[in-house]
């Protein structure tokens, strides 16, 4: 898979320096790939759902830097804008685009190197794996299994013992000190495939039907899922003793990881993309016409992500995620809320008077779905259609034209009549009232989320919108206001489904296909259960039990 640029493997290894003839053998190492490693008999699935399928999962920039921060206790964080990356179906953790290139391979040596420098400068960080004297006996094979547990996450096959014994022994026969050649190895263990992989593997009994992922198999989707990192030792003892495959131990897991301080990485990982949040800093705004900083921008960024954190961490129905009445307010958004908080940090402000509440009332999301000059009722409508409802909406036909709002008239424009002469384009409605009303209905904020009664021009601000008859709403359907938005969001049964989707495609890092349709399915119905609380958590629980999630069968199998 991979070739010696360096040309070492054949030189004497004596005229060249440590760090080559290391380079060298990682090269080898990294070119045996997954051969070796054994597989475990697992249960089959039971007939009818499809697990799905992807192939082995580079970690991206954010997930190796959290798992050698979490393995290592490091400080550093190797991996920078520099590493390459990938995006599918708005995450950047998709297995099918986290490729690697020689270029990028070269900055995985670079890495290794440093981090295991770090590991053995440290008395603090070598303890993680030296836990006795190398230069006793048997002590380097306890240290190996310890470090390859935690790397690979998983633990090292007698292949693998021998072949990194054998870099250990080479490195001490051309005269390393014992922790030099033990920094080699963990040079070799972090540049391996299997410690920048997530490797899940089907065996030849398995490779034509679906089949449960092993323990530690497990362990690795839940903790990238909830932590962006690897399985700590508690998550792998329950993986080597076979209790996190069991229904209860695993419900207990997931509560226990969504309680950790780790899953804060959850939350900006996923609302961060999701939702947009992590993009607000650097949308544009024109500050000619609105009172906008940096400093404003991240505030409204981060009540997004701390809005749906909201939800997170209690048991409070998803479905009140339109309407519910909570901001997180600093000094520097109160003005556009038109609400008084002490000066310093973040406020969490509930039941205010200032006739805003919920999702679709955040600066944040107002602001991201808005022109740097101006708000887009389309843009506002198919942000929510897309992203709450997954209900993408087709492309615009070729050559569609633009609205009649240019340059410094657009913010006195009364942006609804301009729509409505632009939708009279027989090109343009058919698509647009699908999702246009959602954001007219909004256009009693403006483009950084203040709330206005009429436009500059002084024409009042018309907030009533209808949506058309169609299989979801048959007769129609007629509304007003940000809250009549929510409500009618709220009661749409594809906005909780879409939350599954949105969590399984994250959870799982693929795309959803249409073998998933009957998995989410499911998945929802237990969710909504009557008598139960459609809240985040229960969701995530009921995801992590399913068939996507515990099972998976070989790619090009039935």
């Amino acid at each position: 898979m991979f070739q010696d640029p360096a040309g070492w493997v054949g030189h004497d290894p004596a005229v060249a320096d440590r760090w080559t003839r290391g380079r060298a053998l990682l090269y080898v190492l990294c070119a045996l790939g997954c051969t070796g490693q054994s597989w475990s008999p697992v249960a089959e699935q039971e007939p009818g759902l499809d697990p799905g399928t992807k192939g082995i999962h580079r970690l991206n920039r954010a997930e190796y830097n959290a798992t050698v921060a979490d393995v290592l206790l490091t400080k550093l964080e190797p991996a920078s804008a520099s590493w390459r990356e990938g995006e599918l179906a708005g995450f950047d953790n998709m297995a099918s685009v986290l490729g690697v290139d020689e270029e990028q391979y070269g900055r995985y040596f670079a890495a290794a190197k440093a981090l295991a420098s770090d590991v053995m400068e440290s008395e603090e960080r070598r303890a993680r794996f030296v836990v006795c004297d190398l230069s006793e006996a048997g002590c380097f094979r306890t240290c190996l299994e310890r470090a390859g547990l935690r790397l690979f996450r998983r633990p090292l096959t007698s292949e693998e013992l021998d072949t990194y014994s054998k870099v250990y022994t080479g490195a001490l026969t051309l005269g390393d000190a014992p922790s030099d050649a033990f920094q080699l190895v963990l040079q070799a263990l972090l540049s391996s495939l299997q410690f920048l992989y997530r490797v899940e593997l089907d065996s030849a009994d398995t490779a034509r039907r679906a089949h449960e992922l092993d323990g530690f198999e497990l362990a690795s989707r839940l903790s990238y899922f909830l932590w962006s990192s690897a399985p700590d030792d508690a998550l792998l003892q329950a993986a080597a003793d076979g209790t996190l495959r069991e229904e209860a131990n695993l419900v207990a897991s997931v509560e226990r990881m969504l309680g950790d301080p780790r899953a804060a990485r959850f939350v900006e990982r996923f609302a961060g993309q999701w939702l947009g949040a992590r993009l607000v800093l650097s949308h544009p705004v024109s500050t000619d016409f609105y009172r906008w900083s940096p400093e404003v921008a991240r505030a409204a960024g981060e009540e997004m992500t701390l809005y749906f954190e909201e939800f997170l961490r209690t048991d409070r129905s998803w479905l009140e995620f339109p309407k519910a009445d909570v901001n997180f307010v600093t000094e520097g958004l109160s003005y556009l809320y038109g609400i008084d908080v002490p000066v310093g940090p973040r406020v969490r402000v509930e039941h205010s008077a200032d006739g805003r509440a919920g999702f679709f009332g955040l600066a944040g999301f107002l602001a991201l779905s808005s022109f740097d000059r101006r708000t887009s009722p389309s843009l506002r409508g198919r942000w929510i259609s897309s992203n709450l409802l997954c209900a993408e909406p087709p492309p615009p036909p070729q050559n569609v034209p633009t609205l009649g709002v240019t340059g410094s008239a657009t913010e006195a424009a009364n942006v609804r009549q301009v729509l409505e002469q632009h939708r009279q384009n027989p090109g343009c409605s058919g698509c647009h009232e699908l999702f246009d009303p959602y954001g007219i209905a909004l256009e009693e904020y403006d483009a950084i989320g203040q709330h206005r009664t009429a436009y500059e021009d002084g024409s009042p601000v018309d907030v009533t919108a209808r949506l058309p008859a169609s299989e979801h709403y048959p007769e129609g359907l007629s509304f007003e206001g940000s809250s009549g938005l929510a409500e009618v969001v709220a009661a749409d049964p594809r906005f909780g489904a879409c939350l599954a989707q949105k969590l399984l495609t994250y959870g799982l890092g693929r795309t959803v296909t249409p073998g998933d349709a009957p998995v989410l399915t499911a998945l929802v119905e237990r969710w909504r259960a009557p008598g139960a609380v459609p809240s985040v958590r229960r969701l995530i629980r009921e995801l992590v039990l399913s068939e996507a999630f515990r099972f998976r069968r070989a790619e090009g199998s039935p």
